[in-house]
């Protein structure tokens, strides 16, 4: 049913035939209300089928220009080759649309949108529409062009091609091991080549780096074993005993090392609030080790599921209901040789497997036991067809490593750690395209919130990005946005990538 096509003012049309006197620095004109061309409101009819709330998206009218344009682009794949478009205009006598075909420029259909009898107002707004409007006089006009945008990629994508990627921030040719982390509100790239050591130090990783050189305590760090606790970073240096444990070492700055006195460990998992977490190897086999605050201890034998190398960085999460706070981890190669398929939860007293997230028919997607994964708090926006509105989400990401086939390109993802995972297949939100990613293992994670202008604008080394993408970005240059930076790893050669990879979820840039 067309709306009202046509809205007079017959109070003041009398008056305002006499014309309206409008002046500035450059025009000085009479304007009146039987030569006004304006397109007044531009909406779509209502279709549920086509999009929740279609009447309700907003349309710019841009008089100027002549352009009619949906800022905010209809999600991925909605259909708009039947829309049904809804137009008041101020004092038109005629409003001619004209259809014409992308490919060979044929006229497809050209009605009068305020002809009364005329019931073709369906759009296949997949071709070109232009509208003419004539005035009440009949003889001033304008033409519009008209334009329904849809995401030409799936918004909940995680995009890396149009992002960016760039050298690792190094001094050092070719580096051949990475470990980077979040400490101090900051990242801290740490690179090795196996003789010289370099720390890249950066607030915002798209801009600037301050890279030094250091020297480890004992000339030998291990820069995977590298962990950040608040105020100190943690790692083993030194010559491996016969059993395979280091020594602690410390630092403040990342730049200068020390070594704690008798304590070691084989491997180094994270922080729990202020308490270090690791293992250490014995006579027996492998037993849990706690360092804080100058007190080492050791506990029972490591269950024989648990991972001795491989497993993944560590994440956070404080239960707001209980007050309790745990750390989590995901896969890993156990003290057997075999991959590892769990999760592993550790809440100030023990360590416990909380998901088999590789168990067939268990919760959710089954994910290949593997090592070298990726596995890092990130976000999600949650969608709510009622309202037509998007929350922002903590969610939790697991993405690529190393199985029994090779280096995987896969991710999967929950709200729930220990619950329901998703799997990002193709045609799926976050699928991950190995266009502009390398599919990869042992590589480091960090999320920056950044704004638009200052990611497109970045310039570092030899970063390179493709710009346009962010043309066609709407929301404020400045409004924060999360970015997941991914740092080294190795590829299915077993090659070192000295690089470093920027995605974004591309709904947190609409």
């Amino acid at each position: 049913m067309k709306v009202a096509k046509l809205l007079l003012f017959p109070i003041f049309v009398f008056a305002l035939a006499y014309g309206t006197i409008a002046c500035s620095d450059e025009y000085n004109f009479v304007y009146g209300s039987d030569a006004n061309t304006m397109v007044r409101t531009f909406a779509m009819s209502a279709d549920v089928t086509v999009l929740t709330n279609l009447a309700y998206r907003y349309f710019t009218i841009d008089l100027v220009d002549g352009r009619i344009f949906n800022p905010d682009s209809f999600p991925y794949g909605t259909d708009i080759t039947s829309l049904v478009p809804e137009i008041t205009f101020s004092s038109a006598s005629s409003a001619q649309i004209t259809v014409v075909n992308k490919s060979d420029g044929s006229v497809v259909k050209d009605f009068d949108y305020l002809d009364e009898d005329n019931d073709t107002t369906v759009i296949d707004f997949t071709n070109n529409v232009t509208m003419k409007v004539i005035a009440a006089d009949g003889v001033t006009e304008q033409s519009y062009r008209i334009e329904v945008r849809v995401h030409q990629v799936q918004s909940d994508s995680l995009m890396w091609t149009t992002v960016g990627k760039g050298t690792l921030p190094t001094n050092i040719a070719s580096p051949t091991e990475q470990k980077t982390v979040s400490f101090g509100g900051m990242a801290y790239c740490f690179t090795t080549d196996g003789t010289t050591y370099n720390v890249g130090i950066s607030a915002a990783p798209a801009e600037s780096w301050t890279v030094r050189s250091f020297t480890p305590y004992g000339d030998t760090l291990s820069l995977p074993s590298i962990i950040a606790a608040e105020d100190t970073l943690f790692a083993l240096c030194g010559t491996p005993d016969s059993l395979g444990n280091q020594s602690l070492c410390y630092s403040l700055d990342g730049l200068s090392w020390d070594s704690l006195s008798d304590v070691s460990f084989s491997a180094l998992i994270g922080v729990w609030e202020e308490q270090l977490l690791g293992i250490v190897a014995d006579s027996t086999g492998y037993l849990y080790a706690t360092y804080e605050a100058g007190d080492y201890a050791t506990s029972s034998v490591i269950d024989e599921r648990f991972p001795v190398s491989g497993y993944s960085g560590t994440v956070a999460r404080k239960d707001t209901t209980y007050g309790s706070s745990q750390i989590y981890f995901f896969g890993g190669r156990c003290a057997d040789d075999t991959f590892s398929p769990y999760i592993w939860a550790y809440d100030g007293s023990r360590w416990a497997s909380i998901s088999d997230v590789g168990l067939v028919g268990g919760s959710g997607a089954s994910v290949t036991p593997r090592e070298g994964a990726l596995f890092f708090a990130y976000y999600q926006d949650d969608y709510d067809p009622a309202s037509d509105l998007y929350t922002r989400e903590p969610y939790y990401y697991i993405l690529g490593g190393r199985d029994t086939s090779g280096i995987r390109n896969d991710l999967y993802y929950t709200n729930t750690i220990g619950g329901y995972w998703e799997h990002a297949a193709q045609g799926e939100p976050l699928y991950v395209s190995s266009s502009g990613y390398t599919p990869r293992a042992f590589a480091s994670a960090y999320v920056s919130e950044e704004s638009v202008t200052e990611v497109a604008t970045a310039s570092f080394f030899t970063w390179t990005s493709e710009m346009p993408y962010f043309y066609r970005v709407t929301r404020s240059g400045d409004d924060p946005v999360p970015y997941i930076y991914v740092f080294g790893g190795y590829n299915s050669q077993n090659n070192f990538l000295n690089a470093m990879s920027r995605g974004v979820i591309l709904r947190f840039t609409f």
